[in-house]
């Protein structure tokens, strides 16, 4: 009986002890847990405070780089503004990079001041390298050769589409390359064309397009605008900050816009992401001032259609079977 009466009480604080023991690994695993939190938290504070740091000395170099541009010659301007639109274009990677581990504020207040500092660059930009002024005049024949001199505009009463100095216009069935050194900075017009790829290397200031049929449209990163209006059956590869396409059917668009894409008076338009490659094209978005790692592709405002709950049925996402790779 004794004997049982020992078993008993040896079974009771052996339970006991792997209770106090189980207990202490509880709480030492919640300290290490809380430890672990605050190293976090230091890591946070510590990444965000690395963040601000280069984000800040980053952003004045390049606004100084901005103020004393001015006294360079005009060869000078030019590999300048390059190097700062290298700059810009890292510290919008550095900034995407860095929004994982950024508290919301931080992400808020470095959003805004990167909006800020691509609006100086942009305006820097065209007060240095303005674009040239259109004129309107009536309608005159036009060439089938890339024009290099001036040449008059056309009207039309549903869209502003002007020739420029870079051209293409009534040709048909042709292949046309258009280089680096002749769209650099430069307005660049498609005109009535009808089953022809044209390629337009590097980086131009805009792209208007007009009366296009059966093309296949490829261009490297654009500063500004593209405009399209009255183009039926084509294939559009684009990049661009602002797309606006008036009066086009059947077509197909894969596109990079860092701002938007808005259509009018357009059916059935299809959209994908730019899928355009060359060599020089990473160098051709920093020239054109383009954040590679933002577009809003399917981001597409349609003003025919008014319903904010119901998408419009004038443009869609392209299927899969429809996308294609190009390369040049």
């Amino acid at each position: 009986m004794l004997k049982t009466m020992d078993n008993v009480t040896s079974q009771k604080r052996a339970e006991i002890t792997d209770r106090l023991a189980k207990r202490d690994e509880e709480r030492l695993n919640e300290l290490e847990k809380r430890k672990q939190e605050r190293g976090n938290d230091l890591s946070t504070l510590e990444g965000a405070k690395y963040f601000l740091e280069n984000f800040n000395k980053e952003k004045c170099d390049i606004l100084n780089s901005l103020e004393k541009i001015d006294n360079l010659s005009k060869d000078e301007r030019l590999n300048e503004f390059d190097k700062i639109s290298q700059k810009l274009q890292s510290l919008q990677k550095f900034h995407a990079d860095s929004t994982m581990f950024l508290p919301s504020y931080d992400v808020r207040q470095s959003q805004e001041a990167l909006g800020v500092l691509q609006t100086r660059v942009q305006e820097k930009r065209d007060e240095l390298f303005p674009k040239k002024k259109f004129a309107f005049s009536s309608k005159k024949k036009l060439s089938s050769k890339v024009e290099t001199e001036p040449v008059p505009s056309i009207v039309d009463n549903s869209v502003d589409i002007r020739l420029s100095q870079c051209s293409i216009q009534k040709s048909s069935h042709e292949c046309i390359e258009m280089s680096e050194n002749t769209v650099f900075k430069e307005d660049v017009s498609l005109i009535d064309n009808n089953f022809c790829t044209i390629k337009v290397f590097g980086a131009p200031s805009t792209v208007h397009m007009k009366n296009l049929e059966n093309c296949i449209i490829l261009v490297g990163p654009v500063s500004s605008s593209v405009f399209i209006s009255d183009c039926k059956k084509c294939t559009f590869v684009i990049a661009c900050q602002q797309l606006r396409t008036h009066s086009t059917v059947d077509s197909k668009f894969f596109l990079h816009v860092t701002s938007r894409a808005i259509i009018e008076d357009c059916e059935q338009l299809r959209f994908a992401p730019y899928s355009l490659s060359y060599p020089n094209l990473d160098m051709h978005f920093v020239t054109a001032g383009l954040d590679k790692s933002k577009n809003n592709w399917n981001d597409v405002d349609d003003f025919n259609w008014l319903a904010c709950d119901v998408h419009s049925p004038n443009w869609s996402v392209m299927k899969e079977e429809e996308k294609e790779e190009f390369k040049f």
